[in-house]
Formats: structure tokens, sequence, C-alpha cells
């Protein structure tokens, strides 16, 4: 219940050098001034400043603290809050919060301070979403999307293209339910050059929402080859670790091995998969299958050439799996000079020369990378980036209704006929924002948050 005042520790599980338990609710600084000892009580303490003193549970010192206190509504939560910070450690942590427990608090769950300060209009439901993102981010340019949508710059347009059709919805209906009251008419061109501006905002943030989405998740990227043209030579390269197993015997791999690399500033999921090749045995065969399976659910394929052997048939029957996927050739072994001559039918695609054993050739495999899928051009002008699947969904689906507005008015249904597919596109933004999404959806999303945040 809103009501209550809840307590977690809020920084991570284990050892540090301090650690930090926040408490949030109406009786939050009461509560705290139970085990809390100080020159001040705690509500005689100026607001957003610190307090020094020890936390007492039943006569017995557990630790000196610095208390923190940030009064309603000028908190995280928009509730009163105090954050405790005391020695870290598993032992100390857990003691200043049973302490607090004990004096009334009752354990936060997962994501409930953030989702109070949803609640308590602090937030809306897109930055409160970000707030996971954040903490989730593995690369550099995750969290700058991440911040973005912390400060609302996905919000603000989308709350701007939902006023918009707000605005034009009621005129519509109060144009057909008062007709004889003097409301200024929309010409139906007009309503079709408002729809068209909210189409073409809206399916300019769908197209991006692919690269928002590799950025925040990864790009699906998938090593393909015939046997022993170092695929896992290639992958432990780039993952800076052994992990996977290399030998000279063909058919080594024959389960996908995934690792999560960073090259450059992007941020890939690379699966090493079983050489393709024909006549394998039965249980590299179902590798095989299982390799071919992930190249089609592909973002991105690297495609592994051996420069030490010529070019035979089987890489030509590989390339014939991969067409229509990003693929970037890699001709690995070019530490090598065997005088081998890339074939033509790789002339038009991007291509390195690599070393799985120096590693030479990494840094323009990132660069390729970043070019091939507009990174840079995606961080720098990414204010209002979608980097969420539930957000992109929720933009088609207005998108797609607002179609139906458009064809609907071409095909001379009346302007107050609209009003049903406006709505639907209303309603559908909303639900990013918060204002129409459903309590199920709400703790699902807040269910994901780690305790104490």
């Amino acid at each position: 219940m809103v009501n209550t005042t809840i307590a977690a520790v809020a920084t991570a599980h284990g050892e540090g050098g301090i650690g930090v338990i926040r408490v949030s609710g109406a009786e939050a600084i009461s509560i705290c001034e139970k085990v809390f000892s100080g020159k001040k009580k705690l509500s005689a303490v100026p607001n957003h400043t610190l307090a020094y003193g020890h936390i007492i549970k039943d006569g017995k010192t557990i630790d000196e603290v610095l208390a923190a206190v940030m009064r309603a509504p000028g908190s995280y939560t928009g509730e009163d809050v105090v954050e405790i910070s005391c020695h870290g450690g598993v032992c100390v942590t857990q003691s200043v919060l049973s302490a607090v427990l004990s004096g009334g608090a009752v354990l936060a769950t997962p994501g409930e301070f953030t989702k109070r300060a949803f609640l308590n209009g602090k937030l809306d439901l897109s930055q409160a979403e970000a707030v996971i993102d954040l903490i989730q981010s593995e690369t550099e340019e995750a969290a700058s999307l991440s911040v973005n949508q912390l400060e609302g710059k996905l919000s603000k347009p989308i709350a701007e293209q939902r006023q918009n059709l707000l605005e034009l919805a009621a005129h519509l209906d109060a144009m057909a339910d008062f007709p004889d009251e003097g409301i200024g008419a929309v010409t139906e061109a007009e309503v079709e050059a408002e729809i068209g501006k909210a189409i073409a905002t809206l399916e300019n943030m769908c197209n991006h929402a692919e690269q928002g989405r590799m950025i925040r998740n990864g790009i699906n990227t998938v090593i393909v080859g015939k046997p022993n043209v170092g695929k896992s030579s290639l992958l432990n390269a780039l993952a800076g670790t052994e992990r996977a197993l290399v030998t000279e015997t063909a058919g080594t791999t024959r389960d996908v091995i995934e690792e999560h690399i960073r090259l450059g500033c992007a941020r890939l999921n690379v699966f090493d998969t079983a050489g393709i090749r024909e006549n394998a045995e039965e249980i590299e065969e179902m590798g095989i299958r299982l390799a071919k399976q992930y190249v089609k659910d592909a973002d991105l394929v690297f495609f592994v050439l051996d420069m030490s052997r010529p070019i035979s048939e089987e890489d030509e029957e590989i390339f014939t799996l991969i067409q229509n996927k990003k693929v970037i050739v890699l001709l690995n072994k070019s530490d090598i000079n065997c005088g081998v001559v890339p074939p033509k039918y790789i002339s038009e695609l991007p291509y390195v020369h690599i070393s799985a054993k120096t590693g030479d050739g990494t840094k323009e495999l990132a660069l390729l990378v970043e070019d091939m899928f507009r990174l840079g051009e995606i961080t720098e002008n990414s204010d209002a980036t979608v980097i969420n699947l539930r957000h992109k969904q929720a933009i088609c689906e207005a998108e797609e209704h607002l179609q139906n507005a458009r064809q609907a008015l071409s095909d001379g249904v009346p302007l107050d006929f609209l009003s049903v597919d406006l709505r639907a596109a209303i309603g559908a933004l909303g639900e990013i924002t918060g204002q129409t999404v459903s309590d199920e959806i709400i703790d699902e999303i807040f269910s994901r948050f780690c305790l104490g945040k």
C-alpha cells in the first residue's frame, strides 16, 4: 500500500566502501528517529542535509552513519525520504535495515521506490522504465539513450502528438454533436495534414527503434563459415578470453556458443556456430541446422573465409545461405601471406582482413559495424530514440490507427467517424507515458527492477 513506509538496501549486495539504506513514506523520518542517535533529531535536520550519528538497536550501536533527509515533495519518490549511509558489507547493511524495519517500516518490493515516483507524478512511465535501462546499460551509448529518455526527451514528442490528436478528435466530436453552436469547421485537407504530420513523426520513431534496440540489447551477430576457418579463434580474439575450444579437428564446435562483446561503440551478442559442410555426422549435422536457424534470425553475419587456403565450393554454398542479410566478410589469417585472392562474389560486400592470432583488423571491423548500423548517427541525434520494445509496439499501433483514419478520410468517410481511430491512436500513445496503461502492465514493468530502486 502507498500509505506504508518502505525500506530497502539501495546499494549492490556484497562488500563495498559504503552501503545505503533507503526509507520512503509518510513516517520515514519518525521511524528512522527511533534508531538514529545524533546531535539533532532527524525531524529537526534541515531539508536536503546530512546528519552524523549512530544506528542503535536494543541499546547496541550497530554503526556510525550519515543520514540524508529529503522531505516531500522534493525527493525521488515525492514522499519523505531518509537515506542512511553506513559502512559497506552484507552484515552491516542488513543490520541497519533490520533496525529500520523494527522501527515500523516494511521491506520494499523490487522497483517500489520508482513505482511510487511514478504514482506521485515525479516521473512518467517511460521515464521510470529509463531508470532500469540506465542501470542495466553496458555501453556508454546505451546509457546516453537511457539518460535522454529519463530526461523526458521521448515523453515530450509523444505527449505533443497525443495532445494534438486529442484536440483534433475533440474538435471533430464537437462539430458533430453541436452543429449549431458556431464551432469553427475544419476542412478535410486540414485534417489530412494533421494526421499526416503525426504519421510522419511516429514513422520516424519506428524506423529508428530497431537501432535503439540494438544499442540497448546488442546486435545479434552470427559467425559462419566452413569448418576450421577460424570461427572459434575469432570469437576468442574478440572476447579476449578462451571462450570456445579450438583444435585442428574439423567439426569441434557442434553447439552454438554465445558471448557478449564490446566492439568499438557496439555491443555484439556473438554466436559461434558449427562449421557448415556436407557429409557431416549426425550430431554435427544437428549443429549445422541450428547454425542455419541462427543465421535467419541474425541482425548481422560475420562470414569467415580462410585466406591461407584456396576458396572452395563450400564457401560459395555458405554464401548462398546469407543472402539478404547484413554481412561483413572476415578474411581471416591475414598474418599469413599466401597470395589467396578474395573471391569475386564478395566484391560488393564490406570486408576486412583480420587475424584471430594477432588481433589485426579488429579496429577496422569495429568501424564497419558502426557505419553499417549508423550507430554514430543514432547516438548523436538520439533525443527521441525508442529503445524499448513496448514503446515501439505502442508507437507502431498508434501509427496503424492513424493510417486507417487517413484511408477512411480518402474513402469519403464523414469527419466525425474518424474519432474512433484517432482515439485508438491516443490510447496507444498514452500507454507509453502511463495515462492509459493497465495496472497489470505497471506491476509487470516495476517487477523487473532491482530491490532498493
